[in-house]
């Protein structure tokens, strides 16, 4: 690696830990739930408005894309979208500090207000990401700049995870310092972010939105675009049980102290990230979406088959891998195929199709309700098996297709 990839490399790998160590202090599966609980008194309305929050950041980014594609430096609008968060969080904890337990109400007001900030910056930040890392690392280091990056920052927040504890026991001191450590992760990951070196694009000119919008849907419908994006779809399943493998375990009778061992297997999984990364980097970006595809479908057939504490690890092992593993192998995949002058736009078109499993936990949700956890293990398999039709029926790399591929 020469200097200019080097420091793209560390720098975009620093980003990466440092967001998802923001995350974790931040998370919307854990943290905000239990914060809108205190503060209301009823977390009933919580997966509502997180779905939400999901499907208006993937919705924001078809717009946005008409913007970053003609800007000659896409780096502006990932700042824009870091600001845009730190800012949030340094404002929600001044307000939690100051009226959490006076005003309960209008801190739950701004944060609803956040959520929606939230949405649009990672509707502009998501599409410029992906531009940005196509033009920096070169082809044959995305695998493992994808799988060092989930791999160190899963680890990293997993032990930001253990570490806050103490905190989420004292409202609100506790949610305030979790916020304000909130802001200085996304400071320093701003700072990696900054290191990544970006070369000025030639002047474009900016579609307006309507003419942009019908670019995006004729590239849709380009052969490979549509098996890519029915593929991204179809894996979007996922989601449907990813909620419940382990309170399906512990209705089969794993102990509620063995959970802590499913949560090291997971974590300790991410490192087979790497593994797939380089097998990416040596013969091409389509072998990782066949090894995520092939372990996404094992996990709901492991979930099947049971087998106690040796199953659940088995089962979260394979969580692990595939968590972060499906979102890499499917945006190298794209930077393989995609001309830089469509990269955002193709970006965005990824987010839309992936906008629907922001439903997935709640429709899974509804039929385990109704027909309990197997019929939802069940259909999950059904649909990543589909998917994997979908992926092996995509085409191999092709290097030549432009300057991100």
């Amino acid at each position: 690696m020469n200097g200019a990839v080097k420091r793209a490399f560390f720098g975009g790998i620093l980003h990466g830990v440092m967001l998802q160590a923001a995350t974790a202090l931040t998370s919307p599966s854990t943290v905000l739930p239990a914060f809108i609980a205190h503060l209301t008194g009823s977390s009933v309305a919580v997966g509502g408005v997180l779905s939400a929050l999901a499907l208006g950041a993937a919705l924001a980014g078809l717009p946005a894309s008409s913007w970053v594609e003609a800007a000659r430096r896409k780096k502006v609008f990932l700042y824009l979208a870091i600001w845009t968060r730190a800012g949030a969080f340094a404002v929600l904890a001044f307000l939690t500090a100051r009226y959490a337990l006076e005003s309960p109400a209008l801190v739950y007001t701004a944060l609803v207000i956040f959520l929606g900030l939230f949405a649009l910056a990672g509707g502009l930040g998501g599409v410029a990401y992906l531009p940005v890392i196509g033009k920096a690392i070169p082809p044959r280091l995305r695998g493992r700049f994808f799988g060092w990056r989930s791999l160190l920052g899963a680890l990293f927040a997993a032990g930001v995870g253990l570490a806050s504890r103490p905190l989420w026991a004292r409202f609100p001191d506790g949610y305030v310092l979790a916020f304000a450590l909130a802001v200085a992760a996304l400071t320093v990951g701003f700072l990696g972010f900054w290191m990544i070196p970006e070369r000025r694009d030639p002047p474009r000119y900016r579609a307006p939105l309507g003419r942009h919008l019908r670019g995006a849907w004729t590239l849709a419908r380009t052969p490979r675009m549509r098996g890519f994006l029915l593929a991204y779809l179809l894996t979007g399943l996922y989601y449907l049980a990813l909620p419940f493998y382990v309170v399906a375990a512990r209705e089969h009778g794993l102990p509620a102290a063995f959970i802590g061992y499913l949560v090291a297997a997971q974590a300790l999984a991410e490192g087979l990230n790497l593994w797939i990364g380089r097998q990416m980097d040596l013969r091409g970006t389509h072998v990782g979406l066949v090894y995520v595809g092939v372990l996404a479908l094992a996990i709901p057939i492991s979930a099947l088959l049971g087998a106690g504490l040796a199953g659940a690890v088995v089962t979260f092992v394979l969580v692990g891998v595939t968590l972060n593993g499906i979102e890499n192998a499917y945006s190298a995949y794209l930077l393989s195929f995609t001309q830089a002058r469509e990269a955002a736009t193709a970006t965005a078109l990824m987010a839309f199709a992936g906008a629907p499993r922001a439903l997935w936990p709640l429709a899974g949700g509804l039929i385990a309700s109704w027909f309990g956890y197997s019929t939802v293990f069940v259909l999950t398999a059904l649909g990543l098996a589909v998917a994997l039709f979908f992926v092996l029926r995509l085409p191999p790399d092709r290097p030549d297709l432009g300057e991100l591929g």
